[in-house]
């Protein structure tokens, strides 16, 4: 079963290598965005002064815990303001124009 298709709603939907396309560049931004929240979070909250357990300590649970609430919290924010002032990729993000289709010449 592919998460691409819909096998239970009745519609024939195909794949496309555009769909496969635009899948891996979201997946490379939330990437991106965990790997940068893992890394603010665990400066913040774990000592650089090497490790002293193997374990994490409560407190430093409890830290990482709010650190990546807040972090996520302020992302949907943010996330949520710009597509309500009309931030869009096509405008603003130079690789996305790879993902639209081609002008069509005859449409003149």
């Amino acid at each position: 079963m592919s998460m691409f298709l819909n096998t239970f709603g009745g519609s024939n939907q195909e794949v496309s290598q555009e769909k496969i396309d635009v899948a891996g560049v979201q997946f490379d931004a939330m990437c991106t965005t965990f790997n940068n929240i893992l890394k603010t979070c665990m400066e913040k909250c774990i000592p650089h002064e090497g490790y002293s357990e193997g374990d994490l300590t409560k407190g430093e649970m409890c830290c990482i815990d709010r650190c990546v609430i807040k972090m996520h919290y302020s992302n949907r924010l943010i996330g949520g303001f710009v597509q309500t002032r009309g931030f869009g990729p096509v405008n603003y993000l130079r690789h996305y124009e790879q993902f639209q289709p081609p002008a069509d010449p005859d449409a003149n």
